[in-house]
C-alpha cells in the first residue's frame, strides 16, 4: 500500500512524499531519516500519555518519521497557497489549500501509522485515508471504525463498548498527546506552517470529544430508517 502527497507551490517549488505501508499491519515503513534532531528523541518533552521506554526506544517513532517531512516546511508560513495532490491506489484527490491544510492530513497519517501505542488505535483511519475531510466526515468515519473495532474485540472474546462510552476518552487522550507533541515541534524553530498544521489536526481531535453527542446521532437516524424496519 502506498500513498503519495505532492505539494505544488505558486513559485514552482515542488515537494513530494511517498508513504509505504506494510500490507498486513499497515505500519508505515520508516523514512530514511539522516538527521539527529534533538526534539526527535523519546525523552525530549516525552508525552505524558506515552508508554514507550527510552531504554528500548532512543527516538520517538512519530517524531522521527515526521522530521523527514516537517523539516522541508520549517521555514514556510501556514497561509502559503499550494495545490496538494494525494494519490492512493484507487483515487487521486486534489485541493487548492493553505500549506497548513495540506500538511495536516499528511501529519495525521504519519502519526497514526508510526508505532505510537496511543495513536495506533487510529491506524484503521489510514486504511480509508480521506484527506481534507470536514468535521462530519471525520466523526462519521471515526465512529464507524470504533464500532468495527468493538466487533473485532467481541469476536476475540473481549468486552465491547457498543454504547461508545469510551469514544470521547480516546480522543481526549489524543488531544493531550497533541499538546505535549507541540512542545517538540516548537523546538524546530522556523516559521509556523508545521505547528499550525498540528493545531488544525488537534481541532479534529477536539471535535471527537465535543461534537459527538446523542443529538448528533439523532440527526443521523433518518438515513438509517431502513435498519429500523423490523
Amino acid at each position: 500500500m502506498k500513498i503519495k502527497y505532492e505539494f505544488f507551490f505558486e513559485n514552482k517549488r515542488f515537494e513530494v512524499f511517498i508513504l509505504k505501508f506494510n500490507e498486513s499491519t499497515l505500519n508505515l515503513e520508516s523514512f530514511p531519516v539522516e538527521n539527529n534532531e534533538p526534539w526527535t528523541k523519546l525523552e525530549f518533552n516525552q508525552c505524558k500519555v506515552c508508554t514507550l521506554k527510552a531504554t528500548e526506544h532512543k527516538y520517538c517513532p512519530v517524531a522521527r518519521n515526521l522530521s523527514y517531512v516537517l523539516l522541508q516546511f520549517k521555514d514556510d508560513y501556514s497561509y502559503e497557497k499550494v495545490k496538494v495532490r494525494v494519490t492512493t491506489e484507487r483515487r487521486t484527490t486534489e485541493k487548492e489549500a493553505s500549506l497548513q491544510e495540506g500538511v495536516s492530513p499528511l501529519m495525521g497519517l504519519i502519526m497514526a501509522t508510526s508505532g505510537c501505542p496511543v495513536l495506533d488505535k487510529f491506524k484503521p483511519m489510514a486504511f480509508i485515508h480521506l484527506p481534507f475531510s470536514n468535521e462530519v466526515e471525520t466523526i462519521y468515519r471515526a465512529v464507524s471504525i470504533y464500532l468495527t473495532a468493538q466487533y473485532v474485540r467481541m469476536k476475540n472474546n473481549l468486552s465491547a463498548d457498543w454504547e461508545l462510552k469510551h469514544f470521547k476518552d480516546m480522543y481526549a487522550k489524543v488531544s493531550l498527546l497533541n499538546a505535549d507533541f507541540a512542545q517538540r515541534l516548537r523546538e524546530m524553530k522556523g516559521n509556523d506552517a508545521n505547528i499550525n498544521a498540528l493545531v488544525l489536526l488537534d481541532l479534529f481531535a477536539q471535535t471527537g470529544t465535543c461534537s459527538f453527542s446523542e443529538n448528533w446521532m439523532k440527526q443521523l437516524e433518518p438515513i438509517f430508517l431502513a435498519y429500523l424496519d423490523t
